[in-house]
């Protein structure tokens, strides 16, 4: 694997919006279509296309949220059609090396959807903890997860 990252262009960006995860977790993402619209009009949001070469394997959306300070992994997502061959594994670490490098923050937030095991043990197997609080600004509401990054290194 030759894993890299891209910000979203006027040239990726219709191959990104057409992504998706399988049918049985539309519920737990907003859609690729709604994260590029957000970012666009947002723009404390960027949209990242992933890469495996030149194949797009899937999608993210990092910022700073801008009324409570809070940096967040606000989007990831693997492509239905890539699901099950590591890549969130292994982008993961990398969009955690970005974040701290870019942001300079000793926090990073993301939400997961409570039913959504597999992603919460994924971000676990991470570092991410749950810390009680609920997100509940997006049509996709979860549990926050935190990565306290003074108490691990991420590269």
């Amino acid at each position: 694997m030759d894993l890299r990252m891209c910000e979203v262009t006027a040239e990726n960006w219709m191959e990104i919006a057409t992504l998706s995860v399988n049918e049985d977790q539309k519920n737990y993402i907003e859609s690729n279509v709604f994260s590029l619209a957000q970012s666009k009009f947002e723009p404390q949001w960027k949209s990242i296309g992933l890469y495996d070469r030149e194949i797009l394997v899937g999608y993210a959306m990092i910022g700073r949220d801008k009324s409570s300070g809070r940096v967040w992994l606000d989007r990831f997502m693997i492509d239905r059609n890539h699901q099950g061959n590591g890549y969130a594994s292994r982008f993961l670490p990398m969009l955690i090396k970005v974040i701290k490098e870019h942001y300079h923050c000793d926090h990073i937030y993301l939400s997961v959807y409570p039913d959504n095991v597999p992603a919460k043990h994924l971000y676990e197997k991470f570092g991410f903890r749950e810390n009680g609080e609920m997100d509940e600004e997006g049509i996709v509401q979860g549990l926050v997860m935190e990565l306290d990054l003074t108490r691990r290194s991420t590269g």
